[in-house]
């Protein structure tokens, strides 16, 4: 793990709405801001420091679940320095802490990847507290988005949708010592094979979580994906760009694929072709298991082929947003609705309730892309859907 540059102006400008998001309050979102001058120092003026600090007064008021989110800031956004791995450490002692007041049934295990002792780590499991079998859903973050960020979603999902919920690091992150690979989705097979039983699964990836839902939905192992925000190379991106992604990006992927430095455009052209599910031979299918694919048009990470091309598939749904950055982020409020609405029409059926429910949803959403134009440089076979808008 290295650090690389990353000035943490531009990272504050780019996730202020995230972490207020996952539960920080503003006014300490500003106070820490103003303090911090490097990001990787480890001492005052550091990032990892600054955010501690708050953590650390939030523990002292016994305000478990704010001091584990504040500590999950501190680790933001790869946990590569001495701070930010005591960071990671007590953010999870912190929310084990504060999982006794949560609104669902919670349990932190352990699980193994099939035929691979070596290969264990931790997922967070949400139940609804009332009697009944619910569809297993598989909440995964991106590159630095873990589980315990995820943790508002996962109790809307939960709550809301009715589902049993996993959310788990995705492979290269947070607790998961394994490095993201391009047969990183053999580890969520394995993890919803173990949790889930012979009952429905499905799965909701964000940011290049949102690989792995597609290409699971594409391989049909899932009986409903939401891609939000994933890359997946429908068509060719240039390498000379990508390895100068903005906010730290190109080093933050190399730190999850655990490479040994930020890569040149070599490397990043290697990355590009073994993440790319084009090159796979994935989008050459007729269709996919059912799939709704988010993102917002002005994402500075993801091309909006990437979404588009899903408009090709009969029993994938897009859901393509002018003028919105990554993961159409800004509008998450009146998006994450409608991605539960749409994901129990999906698992339980598309009865009069249900239907209901997500046609009140989209109607909330923000504008959407119509008529879109998919990648013609990707034929799917025998899709004859137009796209959805």
């Amino acid at each position: 793990m290295f650090v690389f540059p990353l000035d943490p102006r531009e990272l504050f400008d780019e996730r202020r709405i995230q972490f207020a998001a996952w539960g920080i309050p503003r006014v300490v979102i500003e106070r820490v801001e103003r303090r911090v001058t490097d990001n990787w120092s480890e001492g005052p003026g550091g990032w990892a420091y600054e955010w501690s600090q708050e953590a650390v007064a939030a523990e002292a008021d016994k305000r478990w679940l704010l001091a584990s989110t504040l500590y999950g800031a501190a680790r933001f956004p790869v946990v590569c320095t001495p701070l930010r791995h005591e960071a990671l450490r007590k953010q999870v002692d912190c929310f084990v802490r504060a999982s006794v007041g949560f609104p669902t049934h919670f349990e932190r295990t352990e699980v193994q990847v099939a035929n691979n002792a070596a290969v264990r780590f931790p997922v967070h499991i949400y139940r609804p507290k009332r009697r009944g079998d619910f569809p297993l859903v598989c909440l995964t973050g991106g590159v630095d988005t873990g589980k315990m960020e995820l943790h508002r979603l996962a109790l809307a999902f939960a709550l809301y949708g009715g589902f049993t919920v996993v959310a788990m690091d995705m492979p290269g992150t947070g607790e998961t010592d394994v490095p993201l690979q391009s047969e990183s989705d053999l580890v969520y097979r394995a993890v919803m094979a173990q949790l889930g039983g012979a009952g429905k699964k499905a799965i909701v990836g964000i940011s290049f979580g949102g690989h792995w839902a597609a290409k699971l939905a594409l391989r049909g192992d899932v009986d409903a994906a939401i891609n939000w925000g994933g890359p997946i190379g429908a068509a060719r991106m240039d390498a000379n760009r990508a390895s100068r992604l903005p906010n730290g990006m190109t080093g933050i992927v190399a730190n999850a694929a655990r490479l040994q430095a930020v890569p040149d455009i070599a490397d990043t052209e290697r990355l590009l072709q073994m993440f790319s599910l084009k090159n796979q031979g994935l989008l050459d299918r007729a269709d996919c298991a059912p799939l709704l694919a988010v993102n917002g048009d002005c994402d500075p990470y993801i091309p909006s082929d990437d979404v588009r091309v899903f408009g090709r598939y009969p029993s994938a749904e897009v859901w393509l947003f002018p003028g919105l950055g990554h993961c159409a982020a800004e509008a998450a409020r009146r998006v994450v609705p409608g991605m539960i609405a749409w994901l129990r029409a999906s698992m339980y059926g598309d009865g009069v309730r249900n239907r209901l429910a997500l046609t009140l949803a989209q109607w909330m959403l923000p504008p959407r892309v119509r008529g879109m134009i998919t990648p013609t440089d990707s034929p799917v076979v025998g899709a004859n859907k137009k796209p959805s808008s």
